[in-house]
């Protein structure tokens, strides 16, 4: 087909707040009080701006250059003469000796007797070290930290093998902790930029021309990270989103979203609603945020972040939801395991989940084998839905730190309380406001559910993320259970959540699925079982385990429609750049898969003409 028949790329997951947007205290529950205070983003920010106004125009001086082409000089006459460059690995030798005597003398004491016979070697090669008199010993701490400070700078040989040295006996920070450091990098090298226009633009040139983009708003204040700073409010971020979609060149090309928070939408200037009496439907109030965004400037969807600290499901919510059904609109949801959730402690109601009830095994008929070397997300069992049984008891969510525990508000499984009829029956009889939502969502008394046809199962929601690139690992990794080959059994319908092999209701089996089924397989199973709901590729695209998979994912009859491109720009700038990671596509997939995903299926996502 000739390129100029098809519809634009559309990049349907891309960021534009600035730094000023984001709150202060991301490195809360990593570090220790007050290290995380310290270290805020607002005081990261401050220094990377402070080195692009101050300190990189000094680059262009005659000054600089001037040192730089004496460094040069210099550098090139050691490598020209032989005599000194042996000079300089005898150099580079001895410091390295010296630096392993300083660190092995911090992390090992030499007068102690160990039973390991590697630290036995070392305490050896130390006490040797200090009784030859060959490394000058610098008695204060404070003078060998600042010597170890600047061999590292100067010898870029030294410094890699000592880092990785560090990575090899894990000494150096954990994955969670790296993300979270490569989060703020990210964010400060793009605070230079002090306008979400100047973030958007330097975007837009890493694709061709005509290029759609979704613009998602994020809305911290809520995260019990801090406050923002003064004067940077969602309202101000919506208004700099706006700016864009004003610009000629952008007013159909760029489609932002607006952010949904259940705490925010309290606030009646931001949302408000009456229901209209025949019909049921839901009208916004004119004047209040969402309504100006969503009907006066014509914004294309909602976006929900409920790592934040919510579920999807919670009932100041469902008004919205049911809005967005009746006009078609798309809700894209945050679905990985990321390094931006809640900081707060974890609140009372949280240590069980609202809706799932705990499942049980009857023990007479089934028999659960594990792998010892297997973690809780690897039980190796024959399973049968009719061995499990319902549990009165509300599902128990047992994780006690924030990192884990909002990864509960995350799960894609929560969707199902929106999407089935029977489980948002549920909801609405739990909620507070029960009579007024009734009016929105007619229930079937006799038969505990909403009526059909009246609840959510034709929302139009997109998984961003997929659910994450360690999920994707998780399916390719599960060779054992019985979960992840229901995509292969059942490739039209992957997983029953609610039925057994013998087409019984089985209540208890969704614990058994939160528990042990990976995000890729439940995420799979509930594009094929709901017609509006989709997935996107962001973020996840940087890593090239993604790419097989991908394909086979694509080549599902009823998953292909259902894929969208996205990059998560400028998050994943850690990784890849974007028009890196747009080249991998367009390379590992063919032109007919990529169209399918970058051009066809989110236009249908967008309702795009």
């Amino acid at each position: 087909m000739p390129q100029a028949n098809k519809p634009p790329i559309i990049n349907c997951h891309v960021h534009t707040f600035t730094g000023d947007y984001v709150p202060p205290f991301l490195a809360k529950t990593y570090l220790p009080e007050p290290i995380h205070r310290i270290f805020s983003m607002r005081f990261i920010i401050m220094c990377i701006r402070w080195y692009y106004d101050v300190v990189k125009p000094l680059f262009f001086k005659n000054r600089y250059k001037w040192l730089k082409r004496k460094t040069y000089e210099f550098q090139i006459f050691i490598k020209r003469h032989y005599i000194l460059g042996i000079i300089k690995l005898i150099v580079e030798t001895y410091l390295i000796v010296a630096i392993f005597y300083y660190l092995g003398t911090w992390f090992l004491d030499i007068d102690y007797q160990y039973k390991n016979i590697i630290q036995q070697w070392l305490v050896k090669a130390l006490v040797f070290l200090k009784e030859s008199g060959l490394i000058i010993v610098v008695p204060s701490l404070f003078f060998k930290i600042v010597f170890f400070i600047i061999i590292l700078i100067v010898f870029k040989s030294i410094r890699n093998l000592v880092f990785a040295l560090l990575r090899q006996f894990k000494i150096l920070p954990g994955k969670h902790f790296t993300d979270l450091f490569f989060r703020y990098v990210q964010i400060g090298l793009f605070s230079k930029y002090k306008t979400q226009k100047g973030i958007y633009d330097k975007l837009k040139k890493q694709y061709p021309v005509n290029t759609h983009f979704v613009g998602l708003p994020m809305d911290m204040q809520f995260m019990d990270a801090g406050n923002l700073k003064k004067g940077f409010t969602i309202q101000t971020q919506m208004q700099g989103i706006l700016d864009i979609k004003k610009r000629p060149q952008d007013r159909d090309t760029f489609h932002p979203f607006v952010f949904a928070d259940p705490r925010r939408m309290a606030d009646k200037t931001y949302f408000n609603y009456t229901i209209e009496p025949k019909t049921g439907n839901v009208l916004l109030t004119k004047g209040c945020l969402m309504q100006q965004y969503l009907e006066d400037h014509n914004f294309a969807g909602i976006k929900i972040y409920p790592a934040l600290g919510y579920y999807p499901f919670d009932e100041a919510l469902l008004p919205l939801w049911k809005y967005c059904v009746q006009n078609n609109l798309p809700v894209m949801s945050h679905c990985i395991k990321g390094t931006i959730f809640y900081r707060g402690k974890k609140k009372p109601i949280w240590d069980n989940h609202q809706i799932f009830t705990e499942g049980k095994i009857d023990s007479t008929k089934f028999k659960a084998t594990t792998n010892q070397d297997d973690d809780e997300h690897n039980v190796d069992f024959d399973f049968n839905a009719d061995y499990i049984t319902q549990d009165d008891k509300a599902l128990h969510l047992n994780e006690v730190k924030n990192i884990d525990f909002a990864n509960n508000f995350t799960n894609p499984l929560n969707y199902l309380c929106l999407l089935d009829e029977k489980l948002l029956y549920k909801v609405i009889k739990q909620s507070t406001n029960a009579s007024q939502l009734q009016q929105l969502f007619p229930c079937d008394e006799a038969n505990t559910t909403v009526q059909k046809g009246k609840g959510l199962s034709s929302l139009k929601l997109c998984f961003a993320h997929f659910g994450g690139d360690d999920q994707w690992k998780r399916f390719l990794e599960s060779d054992r259970d019985n979960y992840t080959s229901q995509l292969i059994l059942q490739p039209q319908k992957g997983i029953d959540f609610f039925k057994n092999a013998n087409g019984e209701d089985s209540p208890g089996k969704l614990a058994y699925i939160w528990k042990y089924v990976d995000w890729y397989t439940i995420i799979c199973s509930i594009m094929l079982q709901y017609k509006n709901v989709y997935a996107d590729i962001s973020y996840i695209l940087h890593d090239e385990v993604i790419l097989p998979l991908l394909k086979q994912t694509l080549s599902n009859d009823g998953l292909k429609p259902k894929v969208l491109y996205g990059s998560d720009f400028y998050v994943v700038r850690n990784h890849k750049s974007d028009k890196a990671i747009l080249a991998d596509m367009r390379a590992g997939l063919t032109e007919n898969e990529f169209d399918q995903i970058a051009r066809y299926n989110p236009k249908t996502y967008l309702n795009l003409p």
